[in-house]
């Protein structure tokens, strides 16, 4: 199975790739039914003050554009003083209430949407969708999208399964507006397999947290790393997020008889058993609330 790869806010493919190096190469270690494609965002991002060497060469770049660079800096200043609410969803909501949302806009989420989908269609082997932070989001909201699709015009389904690293909330554009999704708001629901990879002292956890609360509870692993908000490196804890990565890829391909239909998924219970050593979130996190790796090195965009 091959996963379309989606870096964070101010990245690249190239600096994503080089992230996840570590990751790729335990998974590979479990055979060559795994691979990955790395994309870079549409829209070029400029990094805060004080961190142009934080996050890597350039140039840099984001899947979800904000409303101006006021807009941006607003943002950044509100994620320094992160709320805390009583729940994951409560926090985001203090969080959109405080503007945070209306700093997207529908084309401008529409046009990443289309642009991530379109990369998908391109190349048939993609099947699965991995993002880390924002990039995260942008998958989430990916595979919502290419859910609505089916449902209201048809348009056959290709993703099977996801992972995300330290992720957010999806955004939808049903009804023609753009809006954050939250679990207790909304019936709607990531509905395939899905891998959380989470760290219990990410000071952003409520936001992994309302992500994964918009998947289907039997099908979405939780796996939690122990640290911030970053993607582990440590050898035990990969070789133990590659088996739960395995088990998922391997539940996907069983459940996805056909693009419309993920109902016969296999219960998560039966997943865990499989697994030696799985790493499941620990009590403090549950109590807060292009690059083709079959040509390594050769940058796609």
């Amino acid at each position: 199975m091959k996963f379309l790869c989606l870096h964070g806010a101010f990245g690249n493919a190239s600096n994503f790739q080089a992230q996840l190096g570590p990751f790729v190469s335990k998974a590979k270690e479990s055979g060559d039914h795994i691979s990955f494609k790395w994309i870079s965002g549409r829209h070029e991002a400029i990094p805060p003050a004080g961190f142009s060497d934080y996050f890597g060469r350039g140039p840099l770049y984001r899947f979800i554009p904000f409303d101006g660079i006021e807009a941006l800096d607003d943002v950044l200043h509100k994620l320094d003083e992160f709320p805390q609410g009583e729940t994951a969803e409560d926090t985001i909501r203090q969080l959109i209430q405080s503007d945070y949302g209306s700093q997207y806009t529908l084309d401008g989420v529409r046009t990443s949407i289309e642009y991530i989908l379109d990369a998908v269609r391109e190349d048939p082997e993609i099947e699965g969708i991995l993002g880390f932070s924002e990039g995260a989001t942008a998958a989430a909201s990916a595979i919502l999208e290419e859910k609505r699709l089916w449902e209201e015009e048809g348009v056959p389904r290709q993703l099977k399964c996801a992972i995300f690293f330290a992720g957010w909330p999806p955004l939808s554009l049903k009804g023609g507006q753009c809006n954050v999704i939250l679990a207790d708001e909304s019936e709607d629901a990531i509905d395939i397999p899905t891998c959380h990879v989470v760290g219990s002292d990410d000071p952003y956890i409520d936001g992994a947290m309302s992500l994964h609360s918009m998947c289907d509870q039997d099908s979405a692993v939780l796996f939690d790393h122990g640290s911030g908000h970053f993607i582990p490196r440590e050898p035990q804890t990969l070789s133990e997020l590659t088996a739960a990565i395995n088990a998922m890829t391997e539940q996907a391909e069983a459940s996805f008889s056909s693009h419309s239909s993920h109902s016969d998924t296999e219960s998560i219970s039966e997943i865990r058993k499989s697994i030696d050593g799985f790493s499941m979130l620990s009590d403090d996190c549950s109590s807060a609330s292009s690059v083709d790796s079959g040509d390594y090195g050769d940058e796609k965009s």
